[in-house]
């Protein structure tokens, strides 16, 4: 028989640039953009303004997978800088 298990939900922390730290529960292979998507809706920030960091790497594409975010990871949240 198969048997079929969804990937366990873990809490990530996410830290705003005022330094507020919001927790997540999210799965490991959510997509990035779907991430900035709840970030925006509970943070309020458009999701073309966020930069998320973790580890040092600029999350902008795949899963929080593919940058090792794992249970109780911090994630920086920082504003793209405007004009040209």
């Amino acid at each position: 028989s198969l048997l079929l298990t969804q990937p366990a939900k873990i809490q990530v922390i996410l830290r705003t640039e005022k330094g507020q730290l919001h927790t997540y529960d999210v799965k490991p292979d959510e997509a990035v953009s779907a991430f900035k998507t709840r970030v925006h809706r509970r943070e309020g920030v458009p999701v073309s303004q966020q930069r998320l960091i973790h580890q040092g790497r600029e999350m902008m594409e795949g899963t929080l997978a593919d940058y090792s975010v794992r249970e109780m990871s911090t994630i920086d949240m920082t504003m793209r800088l405007r004009g040209g």
